[in-house]
């Protein structure tokens, strides 16, 4: 899944990329290669779900978990 800068990541996706960084299963690089993210953006998407929601995240999965 090949993003240009123009498109958006749809809300699925973004909480996918959330979940699978904060629980510890992947890292930012393993998520920008899987879903051709920017690093900055991954980032950007984790910071602010973390100041949107809550300082002391929980590995709750938002979604369920697919290999």
């Amino acid at each position: 899944m090949e993003l240009t800068s123009k498109l958006r990541l749809p809300r699925l996706v973004k909480e996918r990329i959330i979940c699978e960084y904060l629980s510890g299963s992947k890292t930012v690089q393993m998520l920008s290669e899987e879903y051709g993210v920017s690093r900055d953006a991954i980032n950007q998407l984790v910071s602010r779900h973390r100041s949107k929601f809550s300082p002391t995240f929980e590995a709750t999965p938002i979604l369920p978990y697919r290999q």
